[in-house]
């Protein structure tokens, strides 16, 4: 834009185009061109700010109101002489789900009529299985039966009596005629909208209805229609049982129901929708149409169908997803709800019509609804806007259909007429493909090429870390400030979990379809330079950026996810040159001061060698409404590096596993970069200023040896303060994690996270766990609060030292003279070592990765054999050879010491406690790794190093003389020795009222109380406890293994197994966990299929 016409007067130039005291015909100053420039930008964020909290404030008005009027409304209404007399009215739980936007809430209770108490009662959800269900029919209605609202004075919705249409018949009546008529169909399921908490009494009191029918609400449980809302009933002897019952909640307005009907292996979806109808505006007239909305609120039900497809297919099921009910949305319309993979039942091919007309609003023949069409209504045509649409196969076809109430004499019971679709019913056949995803097909993903796309969220190419620092490749004042190539803006919603995991899977299956590569080491590039340096004109901006050469990869990629996300596709509609992959280097006021940021990065010559970008993952953000900033929902390794697969050993030992520790690097930043925003956003509302939080981290990523699925991020959040000292004193570490946690799990909605506390000294340490997401790691989070440099109490100090630990280490590795490359892929082999013969982690009793950095480090000290192993130009086959000195020497030394520790490390404090049977030291806080171990997992530890020296130097059985460092990591087999006996510890995860981390944690404990119990009448080096905890069926599972073969040791263990259940009972009777102990074979293992 010219700023320079808007100037009349400017000092800096002395130009003055008013009154012509200047010089008027000289140009504008670029200093004053830029600062109106500036102050235009800072007024349009100001009146951008000030309308989005006017929004805000909007928003939050009308949840109160609608909260107040739920509450009033639920209260004012009475009991039926249907319901029970024993049960209380369940009071209205105001979940967090119920201010978001298309949250679903799961039920745990339905509704069967007691003939013998002459009442309904709630029946849990358990999804028991009865007899197969011969009949090869099924009927399905759904209809609106309008409800007996209207809007007073004061915009509120109150019960009436018709008094909307100034009818005669009573809404008692006409209601009474529609229940007549479902009657006399006899459907097998029924989807009912504009219930109300009236209409519910009315329809538990039939007598029908009591002999037959299951029901999602009662009168005096009124969920999902406490003001009005969906309600759906099922014949008791179709089904098999209800597998589960979900209500879909928009911001407080309950939207959809959802029921899981099993019948022959067979699993019916079905959803109960009641979609937005265009809306009239009250001052001009004008209709507002609502198909994006509609369209939105399908793609909430059609989230969830694909949710529950993927679990039940795991439960050997065939899911077959039905969405009926008033979906105002008439034939005309975009065909939202008709594809290849979701039908039109009424417009299946196989489907006759029994029925003259098809619409089911049609005012014309429909005084009711003649009379409803001028209260809110648009003035249209009759249209078929109350459908039934069930998903795309073979086994579940629509047969004979017909509307219901449209025969009626005088005034129909609705303005709706209802719809009936009979379906013909088949078991379904083995290996059956899927219908709403399938991982193989790139299109077949029915939520993701129908999902709408939002300015909130954002997809794009995110890159490993360069080395030069002097280069950026972001733009720092941007909404997401890192270096990243948008791919689709906007994306599809990522504000619920549900559509996260399908968006991350979605992008998972893309990643894989377009860049499949089965090798760990590939990598995936892009190649710039100063003549990739452009600036792009705007109306009132220029951006300089960096256009990479177009590469094949980038461009199947990005095509891959169109495909995937056909609707997403604002950048190609926006720009005539289609989309332009760019990194936005920053953004200025005119093109002028673009190009000349441009000139000189040109003239600097750090571009011209040209640089390769080297493409991470692609990650998934979502806006926060506050900041309107981008963050982090999920990232997607181009590359897959979550695990080191047992066939990709000799590429981690070749590399010695960088590649998988720079993927744990750049995961661990995404959540670093989450946790310091957090902690400042905590930090400024608790503090005037004064305060300020950083996190550092320690332990395994400081030391370079964190590896995928092996390790978790440790971090310390310092709050430093130079103000009042109450002010730091007053902050209690619980407080200050509980407001942290909050702000996570508001942004991010698949959080977990768990907070414990333990003593130190006679001081509470607090430690905050996070997860984020599922594919990214877990951190550990401590606080350390110092005021003036100074620490405040013991947690602090050791806090604070346990970030010194790591640095101490690498510092007197690197003055023994070793690279600390070497050292570290050194490390990171041992660790891939210990965790696949079973004994890594101390939550089993065994060390750590920062144990076995230690231990490594004492015996480079003891021992410097090690000097000649080295290459100086190689440092992972320097690593190597490391690896296998310290499996060769270790026992040398470690058996002639009683504490393994750095030298320097103070242990005057230990005494005599030799409590626990290893004890390695921490150089600078003294935490000993092994502080969890026993006498058999420190003797399995031995065990186990003693097997590898062997396997290396050829003396183990059946070692050959190609014995290598390759054999030595190959997995153990549980169960593989003979005449073993296997001991499992079974935790169901639903035992107690905790969250999964929790009962997980709580069970590591009891595994360790059992081994230690075993430890007592068993010899300790035939115990082998399995570090790795087991999740299968519902429970965790955590493995002994007796390797005895001993017939007398089956008497042991069979009294054992029995008086540790005992004890086992007695605790869960005080409120422990239920928790089981079994033996079982080699054989029964196996079954269990577990990732061990």
């Amino acid at each position: 834009k010219n700023y320079e016409e808007l100037i009349f007067w400017d000092r800096n130039g002395r130009v003055d185009r008013l009154f012509g005291s200047g010089n008027a015909n000289d140009p504008i100053s670029q200093i004053t061109v830029q600062n109106v420039a500036k102050a235009i930008a800072t007024m349009k964020s100001i009146a951008e700010e000030k309308a989005i909290r006017a929004q805000e404030k909007a928003k939050r008005r009308a949840r109160q109101q609608a909260r107040k009027q739920t509450a009033a409304k639920v209260a004012s209404t009475t009991s039926s002489s249907g319901a029970t007399k024993s049960t209380e009215r369940r009071p209205l739980k105001e979940s967090s789900t119920r201010l978001q936007r298309h949250a679903w809430e799961e039920l745990d209770r339905t509704f069967v009529f007691d003939s013998s108490k002459s009442t309904w009662v709630p029946q849990q959800i358990t999804g028991t299985m009865l007899c197969n269900q011969d009949s090869s029919e099924l009927k399905f209605i759904t209809w609106n039966v309008l409800f007996d609202l209207h809007r007073n004075e004061s915009d509120e919705l109150v019960q009436g009596d018709d008094t909307l249409l100034n009818e005669q018949d009573s809404t008692i009546s006409r209601w009474q005629r529609l229940l007549d008529e479902l009657e006399v169909e006899s459907a097998s399921v029924i989807s009912l909208q504009e219930v109300t908490p009236r209409f519910v009494q009315q329809l538990q009191q039939c007598q029908w209805v009591q002999d037959q029918y299951v029901l999602s609400a009662v009168s005096n449980d009124l969920r999902g229609v406490e003001t009005y809302g969906n309600l759906i009933l099922w014949k008791a002897n179709s089904f098999q049982g209800c597998k589960g019952l979900h209500l879909c909640v928009d911001q407080g307005r309950n939207r959809g129901l959802l029921v899981s009907l099993v019948r022959n292996n067979t699993v019916f979806n079905v959803a109960n929708v009641h979609l937005p109808a265009d809306q009239r505006d009250s001052t001009s007239g004008e209709s507002r149409d609502r198909t994006q909305a509609r369209q939105r609120e399908f793609g909430a039900i059609v989230s969830k169908l694909q949710v529950l497809e993927q679990t039940q297919q795991k439960q050997n099921l065939y899911p077959v997803p039905i969405v009926m009910g008033d979906f105002n949305s008439g034939d005309d319309e975009p065909t939202i709800f008709q594809s290849e993979h979701l039908v039109d039942a009424w417009l299946h091919p196989s489907n006759k019509i029994q029925t003259e007309h098809s619409s089911t609003f049609d005012w014309k023949r429909n005084q009711r609804a003649n009379k409803t069409r001028q209260h809110g209504h648009q003035e249209r045509d009759p249209r078929r806007i109350d459908r039934i649409v069930l998903g795309s196969q073979d086994i579940v076809v629509p047969s004979h259909s017909c509307l219901v109430g449209d025969s009626s004499v005088g005034l129909p019971a609705s303005d709706h007429f209802g719809v009936s679709v009979t379906f013909q019913v088949e078991a379904p056949r083995p290996n059956m493909q899927p219908i709403l995803y399938t991982p193989s097909r790139v299109e077949h993903n029915v939520w993701a090429t129908t999902a709408i796309p939002t300015t909130d969220s954002l997809l794009a190419l995110v890159f490993e870390d360069q080395q030069d620092d002097s280069l950026r490749f972001h733009d720092p004042s941007s909404t997401l400030p890192i270096a990243h190539i948008t791919l689709l803006n906007g994306f599809v919603d990522l504000s619920t979990t549900d559509n996260q995991a399908l968006a991350t899977q979605a992008v998972k299956d893309a990643v894989h379809q377009a860049l499949y590569s089965s090798g760990p080491l590939q990598e995936w590039a892009l190649d710039v330079n100063d003549k990739s340096l452009n600036v792009f004109e705007h109306r009132e901006s220029a951006t300089l950026v960096c256009t990479p050469d177009k590469t094949g990869w980038l461009n199947r990629l990005y095509d891959t996810l169109r495909v995937k996300f056909e609707i997403c596709d604002e950048q190609e509609r926006r720009f005539s040159e289609g989309w332009t992959p760019h990194l936005s280097l920053g953004k200025h006021a005119t093109t002028t001061t673009a190009r000349a940021h441009l000139d000189q990065l040109v003239s600097s010559g750090a571009w011209k060698e040209g640089i390769s970008l080297k493409g991470f993952g692609i990650g998934l953000f979502r806006r926060d409404v506050a900041s309107r900033k981008f963050f982090p929902v999920a990232t997607v390794p181009l590359v897959d590096r979550q695990n080191v697969a047992t066939n990709q050993t000799k590429a981690f030992l070749q590399t010695a596993g960088l590649p998988w520790a720079r993927s744990f690097e750049r995961l661990s930043q995404i959540v670093v970069r989450e946790l310091e925003s957090a902690c400042q956003h905590t930090t400024s509302a608790l503090s005037q200023g004064s305060l300020t939080s950083k996190v550092s981290l320690y332990g395994s990523q400081v030391l370079g040896v964190a590896l995928p699925g092996l390790s978790d991020i440790d971090a310390v959040v310092h709050l430093q303060s130079s103000g009042d000292p109450s002010e730091t004193q007053s902050i209690s570490g619980s407080r200050f994690f509980q407001l942290v946690r909050s702000r996570l799990e508001d942004l991010h909605p698949s959080c977990k996270a768990r907070l414990r506390v333990s003593s130190l000294s006679g001081c509470a340490l607090y430690m905050l766990t996070i997860k984020l997401s599922p594919n990214l790691p877990a951190a550990d989070l401590l606080l350390a609060r110092t005021l003036r440099g100074e620490t405040v109490d013991v947690a602090s100090q050791q806090a604070l030292d346990s970030i010194d630990d790591s640095q101490v280490i690498l510092q007197r590795v690197q003055e023994l003279g070793m690279k600390p490359a070497v050292f570290q892929g050194a490390v990171r082999m041992i660790k891939l070592w210990a965790h696949r013969r079973g004994i890594y982690g101390s939550s089993m009793g065994y060390l750590g990765g920062g144990g076995w950095a230690v231990l490594m480090a004492c015996l480079l000290e003891h021992n410097t054999q090690w000097n000649g192993l080295m290459d100086a130009t190689n440092d992972a086959a320097s690593a190597t050879q490391i690896a296998s000195f310290f499996f060769c020497h270790v026992l040398e030394y470690w058996s002639n010491v009683r504490v393994v520790t750095p030298q320097g490390t103070n242990t005057t404090e230990l005494g005599d406690d030799r409590r626990n049977n290893m004890m390695v030291l921490a150089p600078k806080s003294g935490g000993n790794f092994g502080r969890s171990s026993t006498r058999s997992t420190t003797q399995q530890t031995w065990n186990e190093l003693r097997r590898a020296a062997q396997l290396l130097n050829g003396e183990a059985t059946n070692a050959s003389p190609h014995s290598n460092l390759e054999t030595c990591m190959l997995p153990h087999i549980v169960g593989g020795g003979v005449g073993g006996k296997i001991l499992a510890l079974k935790v169901p995860i639903k035992s107690a009222s905790l969250k999964p981390a929790d009962v997980k944690a709580r069970a590591t404990i009891v595994g360790l109380s059992t081994t230690v119990a075993l430890e007592r009448i068993l010899p300790a080096d035939t115990i082998r406890p399995h570090s790795t905890i087991g999740r299968k069926n519902g429970a965790f599972w955590l493995l002994l293994e007796v390797q005895c073969s001993e017939k007398s040791t089956n008497k042991i263990l069979s009294d054992f197994v029995g008086a540790q259940n005992e004890l086992l009972q007695q605790q869960m009777k005080l409120g422990n966990l239920a928790a089981q102990l079994v033996q079982v074979s080699p054989e029964e293992f196996q079954s269990l299929s577990m990732s061990l």
